[in-house]
């Protein structure tokens, strides 16, 4: 079944705003539905209207999507009232089910049930709603959030996790990346990560897919619509759960199971996911895949520099995530040494050094970029704010279009003309290596 109602609604019907209360959740639901997608309605049992938006007791007439946020022992009229009614699609965002254990998981599966009779998709329970991009300057917010990212963008987000969903909409208003879906699903009583992970492959809007899992139960399922989809666009998930511990969080916050972390790392790589080992890595690699650089994932690379210490942590990064430094060429090295100090180090990482005279920089770097064994360049400057070096750097992407990243600090002259060029930066020496590997870190 099509999941177009609920990324794609026309038509929207909200169970749980109060008449008298606008400080419930519900409220604020119905605030963010009414904000910008189509068709809003009420169900209320006595209401003619909530906060400007129309209200009837039953839904009585087809929708494309339902949201529902009522107390847990009304969420099954709820949904039932949906059902019926001929609604497409639903999202509960109601807690107290499945993740409460045995008693609410046969609550839970008895809502699916329900669901699935009418042919109608159900979304969560327990979880934070919907978010996406309908086009001409229109957002669909079926969620409860207060604030959301309104940058239209390629990136893409399934989250097991409501909050996690707030912590990668702050990391694209800090970034200045787009969205284009975001859906959390909670304990995913019917749509799960794999059903949203298929829909969002053949989202022509949709150009990277990030992913937070807690389990997969249809873990065979998920390695090949993973595998067919993740040759055509990244696919970075982070899983949770990985640990003993974790897994006994996993749980108790959305009841599921989250299995052996070796098996499920070893589909990830069969299907050719990129595995995020922690929340940085994770939206590294996001910021990777939607610069374009995730899915060209050069193996040889070059580390070019000012300074010894940072580098030295970059080729072990590299090394950790399975980068191999390039073999600079003789030709490449006959170009250089005119350029350079006679102690520069060029055995990559190439250290220009800092006595390097300024305007020979940018022929220097882009000698580098020109090394055909050279795949990625990862250029790091600490402090040394020559802007002639992120010349260099932006005229190599420009000449190659070899995938670059960078760590600068305190060289805002440089770091300028990095940015200009379209080069991500990182926080770290590390991390701008880890993201050109593509999130991994071994």
């Amino acid at each position: 079944m099509s999941l177009d109602g609920l990324f794609l609604p026309q038509s929207i019907a909200v169970y749980g705003a109060s008449a008298t209360d606008p400080r419930k959740l519900g409220n604020k639901l119905l605030a963010n539905a009414a904000s910008g997608a189509g068709a809003v309605l009420a169900v209320h049992p006595s209401a003619a209207a909530i906060d400007g938006v129309p209200a009837v007791a039953r839904l009585g007439r087809p929708v494309d999507l339902a949201l529902i946020s009522v107390p847990a022992k009304g969420v099954e009229a709820a949904v039932t009232d949906a059902a019926a009614a001929g609604a497409k699609s639903a999202i509960v965002l109601s807690s107290g089910f499945g993740e409460t254990g045995a008693a609410g998981r046969t609550v839970q599966d008895r809502l699916a049930a329900l669901a699935g009779a009418a042919g109608m998709r159900l979304v969560g329970p327990n979880c934070m709603g919907v978010v996406s991009h309908l086009g001409n300057g229109r957002w669909l917010n079926g969620s409860y959030f207060w604030a959301v990212p309104k940058t239209a963008g390629g990136l893409s987000f399934v989250s097991q996790s409501g909050a996690f969903g707030g912590m990668f909409f702050a990391h694209l208003r800090t970034s200045g990346l787009g969205l284009s879906r975001f859906l959390s699903i909670g304990n995913a009583a019917d749509v799960a990560a794999t059903d949203a992970l298929e829909w969002l492959g053949g989202d022509s809007q949709t150009t990277a897919v990030g992913m937070f899992i807690e389990g997969i139960e249809d873990g065979r399922r998920f390695v090949e619509v993973a595998r067919r989809i993740s040759a055509r666009k990244p696919v970075v998930v982070l899983k949770a759960g990985k640990m003993k511990s974790g897994a006994r969080a996993a749980a108790s916050h959305t009841g599921s199971m989250a299995g052996s972390h070796q098996a499920f790392q070893a589909g990830l790589r069969r299907a050719g996911v990129i595995e995020a080992l922690d929340t940085e890595a994770f939206f590294d690699a996001m910021d990777a895949a939607a610069a374009g650089i995730t899915h060209t994932r050069p193996r040889r690379i070059a580390i070019v520099t000012i300074s010894g210490g940072p580098s030295v942590l970059a080729a072990d990064a590299a090394e950790r995530a399975g980068l191999t430094l390039a073999a600079i060429g003789s030709a490449t090295l006959d170009r250089l040494r005119p350029l350079v100090p006679p102690f520069a180090a060029l055995g990559n990482p190439i250290d220009l050094t800092p006595q390097c005279p300024v305007d020979n920089f940018v022929q220097a770097i882009e000698a580098v970029y020109a090394d055909e064994a050279v795949e990625g360049v990862v250029a790091i400057n600490c402090g040394l704010d020559f802007p002639q070096f992120g010349t260099g750097v932006a005229r190599g992407v420009a000449a190659t279009g070899k995938p670059s990243t960078a760590y600068v600090l305190d060289a805002p002259g440089v770091e300028g003309e990095i940015a200009a060029a379209g080069v991500l930066r990182f926080a770290s020496p590390e991390r701008a290596v880890i993201a050109l590997a593509g999130g991994l870190d071994r």
